[in-house]
């Protein structure tokens, strides 16, 4: 699946290293190939569905006999492209991953534009 739109979508924070952008980015393909294989219909990132990502957050994590730890850097990702596709206001409740300020975390390295810059779109 295509998701170079989405991905310009995505602002990193200055100081950012180039192997979190990295890893960040082939987990959200990771994810979106996942949903391609299982639904075979998607083709188009913007055809993925809430239950399409409900399916990789119930069935397809436990399939892969993911760690912990990765679990969560794949529900980081998730969430980057739930926010990328402009969907977190609906999507983020039913999927848990509304995130709790009292608990803590790690920072967010990048923000979400809704419009791409000159110089990005006269790459595409």
């Amino acid at each position: 699946m295509d998701i170079r739109q989405l991905i310009a979508r995505i602002r990193w924070k200055t100081g950012t290293s180039e192997n979190t952008k990295t890893r960040t980015i082939n987990r959200i393909q990771t994810l979106a190939d996942a949903v391609e294989s299982q639904f075979p219909e998607v083709r188009k990132w913007n055809q993925i569905k809430l239950k399409h990502l409900m399916f990789i957050r119930n069935t397809w994590f436990d399939r892969e006999n993911l760690a912990t730890t990765t679990k969560e850097d794949y529900f980081r990702a998730m969430r980057l492209l739930i926010m990328a596709m402009g969907k977190d206001r609906h999507w983020f409740g039913p999927l848990h991953l509304k995130k709790n300020r009292d608990r803590g975390g790690r920072p967010t390295m990048s923000r979400i534009t809704r419009s791409k810059s000159r110089s990005i779109a006269k790459r595409y």
